[in-house]
């Protein structure tokens, strides 16, 4: 059991099955949901693709039965579903099988109360995970289990939400990247008469490197594939559906970082004075845009569960993390690939332009580089030599959210040790040149080599975006 509980993240479940994440745990986790949040009305399941999801959705729908809670059984579907689920008066909870975006050997859980309302370590995952150390059962009569095909109900849903008749752009590809993405974005693309070609669309086996569409792999592999043809737009999803990216007509990857501030406009255009929700990594150039659309900027710890927080307490009408989570006002507050594509579509229909044309007077004003993933040896000892080396230096030094610096010259760089990996992400930013950002980036990097844990080379891919 305590290798299992090594499972339990800041925001969700994730872990290797079957050695962090098996049938068992999902037995006494469904044991402790219930019991902490005393639960009695439906509770809705779903899984992604994965190999090992449909074993472990049988026994978490076989448990919620066995304690009397009726459930209703969503099958294979995006992570959104089963928060759209949450939104309807007889469901008190939802909880998805899905590893989103990591290596086939993974699985996990992804939970949300009525609403969507985010289940975090301090909102309840640490509790769940105490229960689960003890011999914690909760019993009652017998409840139901009912396979229930919400996919219709939330097509109508996205139809109250979206015009077809607004999302006319040309010729789009869609990469499902072998998850759960096409057993919506099908529906959606025919239903709305949407004239799109089809690559990576099945649910499973997902690709060797795992199921993120940022990977430069499979980001090679979208440009390819749209190379030569007549495309207005390239959309991609991770596993699970709750992140979305963009490639522009040629197939080049549109850096998050500059989608977010194209929809930060265009909400803010729509609601005067709203609240924006974003994480910190990278953020001049969405403080910018909130600044100019009159907009409230609500800075949020990375990761889903603190993101839908924030949401729900400013009432926020979007949100993004550089990660390619895309929150929504108008979806409880919740993370949608569906949402984020479509309101992509209605953005190019307004602007008449071509995404990569909207993005460039952003791209001229402020620089960054794509975000470094690196193993170090010891993280704790690494953070303090930046702030021994850069501390007296900076303009600014924030510990929100792990540790970012402000530095004469007008450019900043930031670094969090991942909550989902064993890892750190590190991004640069600058205003007005791009020069100096990688020049004293590389001066950053070097200074962090004594620490390095693993053997990739970190300036393979640092350049300017």
């Amino acid at each position: 059991m305590n290798d299992q509980l090594e499972a339990f993240r800041q925001g969700d479940v994730r872990g290797t099955y079957p050695e962090e994440v098996n049938e068992q745990f999902v037995v006494d986790f469904a044991h402790a949901l219930v019991g902490h949040f005393d639960l009695t009305g439906k509770v809705a399941t779903g899984r992604d693709m994965r190999i090992s999801s449909e074993s472990l959705q049988n026994a978490l729908n076989e448990t919620l039965a066995s304690i009397g809670i009726d459930v209703v059984d969503l099958g294979l579907c995006p992570t959104e579903l089963g928060y759209f689920a949450s939104g309807m008066p007889e469901i008190d909870a939802a909880i998805v099988v899905t590893a989103s975006h990591n290596p086939a050997n993974y699985n996990g859980l992804k939970c949300v109360l009525k609403n969507g309302q985010a289940i975090s370590h301090d909102s309840g995952l640490s509790a769940l995970k105490q229960l689960m150390l003890g011999d914690y059962r909760h019993g009652v009569a017998r409840g139901s289990v009912s396979r229930v095909d919400y996919h219709a109900r939330y097509l109508e849903f996205l139809r109250r939400n979206f015009s077809p008749e607004n999302l006319r752009g040309g010729q789009v590809a869609l990469n499902g990247l072998n998850g759960t993405a096409a057993t919506m974005a099908e529906l959606v693309a025919t239903d709305f008469e949407l004239p799109v070609t089809w690559f990576r669309k099945s649910p499973g086996p997902i690709p060797d490197q795992g199921a993120d569409p940022v990977n430069p792999g499979l980001a090679k592999e979208m440009r390819g594939f749209m190379s030569g043809s007549n495309f207005s737009l390239g959309v991609a999803w991770d596993g699970d559906c709750d992140r979305c990216v963009c490639f522009d007509g040629s197939g080049e990857l549109i850096p998050t970082y500059y989608l977010m501030g194209l929809l930060v406009d265009h909400f803010l255009s729509r609601k005067p004075g709203g609240a924006i929700v974003f994480d910190t990594k990278l953020c001049w150039n969405t403080l910018d845009m909130i600044s100019r659309g009159g907009g409230k900027a609500v800075p949020a710890e990375t990761g889903h569960a603190f993101m839908k927080q924030k949401m729900h307490q400013h009432g926020a009408v979007y949100g993004g993390e550089l990660s390619s989570h895309h929150y929504f006002g108008d979806f409880f507050g919740c993370d949608s690939g569906m949402f984020a594509w479509l309101t992509v579509l209605k953005l190019l229909d307004q602007k008449g332009e071509s995404i990569q044309a909207l993005i460039r007077e952003r791209r001229d004003e402020i620089y960054c580089t794509p975000e470094i993933t690196m193993s170090l040896s010891d993280v704790d000892i690494a953070f303090a030599r930046m702030l021994k080396v850069f501390g007296d230096k900076a303009c600014d030094v924030d510990h929100f959210d792990g540790l970012s610096f402000v530095m004469p010259g007008d450019w900043r760089f930031s670094l969090r040790q991942s909550k989902t990996e064993p890892v750190v992400r590190i991004n640069f930013e600058a205003r007005k040149t791009g020069e100096t950002l990688i020049e004293e980036g590389a001066k950053v990097l070097g200074l962090l080599e004594p620490f390095r844990a693993d053997d990739v080379n970190w300036l393979t891919n640092f350049r300017i975006q």
